[in-house]
């Protein structure tokens, strides 16, 4: 019969192989992606570091200018996003709640 996956045996072998074979497929694996995470980090410190340059060089344009460009700005007016929807769903409940409106009678 065959042997388990998880007997001794087997489990045994298994922590061998990864000790002695693939170990080092394992390091130079967790190597190459320090590698990459390290440069793609300098990256986004780069990217960072120009940001910040380009907004201190905004900065110090003149006041005047900002303040020209600030009344001149067209600033849309804010949408309501109360009410109904327009989905088929607040169609029907909204529908349903105008006959039960309408069905009210009193009663005596």
């Amino acid at each position: 019969m065959a042997k388990s996956l998880r007997s001794k045996s087997k489990l045994q072998a298994k922590s061998v192989k990864r000790k002695g074979e693939f170990a080092k497929y394992v390091d130079a694996r967790s190597k190459r992606i320090a590698e990459k995470l390290a440069g793609e980090t300098k990256a986004q410190e780069a990217k960072k570091e120009k940001k910040e340059n380009k907004e201190k060089e905004n900065e110090s344009m003149d006041v005047d200018t900002n303040v020209v460009a600030d009344s001149n700005s067209n600033e849309k007016p804010k949408v309501s996003t109360s009410g109904w929807r327009a989905s088929n769903s607040q169609r029907y409940k909204q529908s349903k709640l105008k006959n039960k409106v309408k069905k009210k009678t009193m009663k005596f």
